[in-house]
């Protein structure tokens, strides 16, 4: 099987932007290794996790495009179930995975 195009660049574009996030993330965890005092402590701890938020759902992109090129099997049908997530202790967010096109009915 020959990936399209569009699929190859997809899955490029997404692995692309996860090597430059978690490289974000790792000058913020460097940061907040350094940072003193309790207001400085909890920005860098709310910085990491929005960054392992948005790593997250930049992993779960990579991981349906990977499988519509050909080069990752399906995951059980639970890992693409929609979940919340709380960053915060007011803010609760809804994630919901992009599924691969065999699983989404989008068959090209």
């Amino acid at each position: 099987m020959v990936a399209h195009l569009d699929d190859v660049e997809r899955l490029f574009n997404a692995v692309k932007n996860l090597r430059d996030e978690r490289r974000k993330m790792q000058k913020l965890s460097d940061k907040a290794f350094k940072a003193e005092g309790p207001k400085a402590i909890q920005k860098a701890n709310v910085d990491l996790n929005w960054a392992a938020f948005h790593i997250n759902k930049i992993e779960h992109e990579a991981h349906a495009a990977a499988v519509d090129c050909g080069l990752a099997d399906l995951r059980d049908a639970s890992s693409y179930r929609p979940y919340s997530v709380k960053l915060t202790g007011f803010h609760e967010y809804e994630v919901n995975p992009p599924k691969p096109r065999s699983l989404s009915g989008d068959a090209a």
